[in-house]
């Protein structure tokens, strides 16, 4: 997670200038190690995000804790009651972008639908989350509840950063773009430092298109200082990723059927 320096400005002044897209790269970006990845200032929603060596010393906890919410807890105590109840341990897959208010929170409303649809609730663990904690304990974009809603998907996931369990805890972790990718990478390396973390986690991190069949697009865009196309685009790839995924899933995994 990245902590969030916020500028002296009120809020509402803060979100009145639109701040380049966080996301936005060089056209030729290289690195010179897969888990490496330099520490800038950013941009991030109108804001300006201060990366996270800079902000604290190395020694001090990366992350704070998620904050408790009703409906998480009941659907956690829910899906360990199903895991109870079947002997296997479900499926747990992780939907990760920048600030877990946009891509990832309609990631996992798409792909919970789906399951739903096919009758695997009691075979999945579904779960998002940002590379920084700037919009923790915040609901989705309005803009992209609404988009989802007049397509039939419910998006209703609490903004939480990714952290160092999730490396443990889910069998796959998708980026929604390169850049969400190389940051989960750097923070499993960080982390394993400071706690014992699985030295194959890293392969459970995969990125969204890469299942992608009816686009070609390699990343899902940001949609966040766009229009309602963006929103809409976003859906498309996302509902075209998570198809194919489950399938794949279904298909590589013996336990889990209807």
């Amino acid at each position: 997670m990245v902590a969030a320096t916020l500028a002296s400005t009120s809020t509402a002044a803060a979100y009145s200038f639109l701040a380049p897209n966080p996301t936005a790269r060089d056209t030729v970006r290289r690195r010179t190690h897969p888990l490496v990845v330099t520490d800038t200032n950013r941009h991030v929603h109108g804001r300006t995000a201060t990366s996270l060596h800079q902000a604290r010393p190395r020694d001090q906890v990366v992350n704070p804790p998620r904050p408790l919410f009703a409906a998480a807890a009941a659907a956690e105590a829910e899906e360990m009651a199903a895991e109870t109840s079947t002997g296997a341990k479900p499926f747990a897959i992780l939907f990760v972008c920048l600030g877990n208010i946009c891509r990832s929170p309609a990631a996992e409303a798409v792909f919970r639908k789906l399951v739903n649809k096919r009758g695997l609730d009691s075979k999945f663990l579904i779960d998002s989350a940002g590379t920084i904690g700037y919009h923790e304990g915040n609901k989705a974009d309005s803009r992209m509840i609404a988009t989802s809603k007049k397509r039939g998907i419910e998006v209703t996931s609490i903004s939480r950063p990714i952290k160092p369990s999730d490396f443990r805890d889910f069998d796959l972790i998708l980026a929604m773009d390169r850049q969400n990718y190389e940051d989960i990478l750097s923070s499993f390396e960080r982390w394993q430092q400071k706690e014992p973390l699985p030295d194959s986690a890293p392969k459970k991190v995969k990125l969204m298109c890469s299942y992608c069949k009816r686009h070609k697009e390699s990343e899902v865009p940001d949609p966040y200082y766009g229009g309602a196309k963006g929103f809409e685009k976003v859906l498309d790839l996302l509902e075209d990723a998570c198809e194919s995924l489950l399938d794949d899933i279904v298909a590589e995994n013996a336990n889990i059927s209807a």
